[in-house]
């Protein structure tokens, strides 16, 4: 396996771990904060179905990440390399540490303890950002760039997370007008730290415009940028067109937030893999 397959691979089991571990905690979320913790329909199996995908690919992250470690394809050297990597490095620490944690959280969901179950699922998405450039580097740019990293990662796991959850419950439920009207400020909410927390990243990490059409990091960070604007048009169209006249656009809207829902795992695909490029700052790139 080639260097730029193994780390397409990464990023890819990365992006689905972030998906599936948003999933869970937006569903538990929703449930805490939006239902008055009431668990509607499905609610429970969503999250069950969340926590399965960011196991998975959690797995895949942690055998392909000890492999780059371990700077071999051999799969008995890797093997081998997986408690060294548990052990003795943040990274296994952390992914498994949250991977617990997301389990605690899943079975407190199944309790009929939503809010516990979000406050914990909380804890696991912004201890992310700890495996990001932030938690990486040293001085004042390590400090601001860890900080951005988890308003962003909140933001992020609030907004996109909330969507399959917020997708079943207009579904069911009689009447979804106020739900979704409760929805709405809280969306705009994330996108504005979204929009905010992403200039800061791009400002150290990026550096110049010119990076973006000269690094790789680059590249993706712009393909990333163009699905992030596809979002903010689909949920603008959903709050100014569809929500005000519920419930008769509930099949429209519904389908909206599945255009959102699919836009938003791109994004996270990209994410993740854009977390195993050298960004252009610390390359020298202009």
């Amino acid at each position: 396996m080639d260097e730029t397959t193994q780390l397409m691979l990464r990023g890819v089991c990365r992006g689905l771990h972030l998906a599936g571990y948003f999933t869970a905690f937006g569903t538990m979320f929703l449930s805490a904060l939006l239902l008055n913790g009431v668990t509607v329909r499905g609610h429970k199996t969503l999250v069950w179905a969340g926590c399965g995908l960011a196991i998975l690919a959690g797995a895949g992250w942690f055998l392909f990440q000890t492999a780059y470690f371990a700077s071999t394809n051999n799969l008995s050297a890797i093997i081998a390399a997986l408690p060294i990597v548990a052990q003795d490095t943040r990274f296994g620490g952390l992914l498994l540490g949250r991977l617990a944690v997301l389990l605690l959280a899943a079975l407190l969901f199944q309790a009929n303890r939503p809010r516990a179950a979000a406050l914990l699922g909380f804890g696991g998405v912004v201890a992310e950002a700890w495996l990001g450039h932030g938690g990486a580097m040293a001085g004042w740019e390590g400090t601001v760039l860890l900080g951005s990293a988890i308003m962003h990662l909140a933001a992020a796991g609030i907004w996109l997370g909330t969507l399959p959850g917020l997708c079943l419950a207009i579904a069911v439920v009689a009447e979804p007008g106020p739900l979704a009207r409760r929805y709405s400020p809280l969306g705009g909410l994330c996108i504005a730290m979204l929009l905010l927390t992403a200039c800061i990243q791009y400002a150290l990490l990026i550096a110049r415009p010119g990076a973006f059409l000269t690094s790789a990091y680059g590249a993706v960070a712009l393909g990333k940028i163009l699905l992030f604007g596809g979002l903010i048009l689909l949920a603008a169209r959903n709050r100014l067109y569809l929500t005000p006249t519920l419930p008769e656009t509930r099949p429209a809207l519904l389908r909206a937030i599945g255009a959102e829902m699919a836009l938003g795992l791109l994004v996270l695909l990209a994410a993740g893999i854009l977390l195993q490029l050298e960004p252009p700052a610390m390359a020298g790139i202009t």
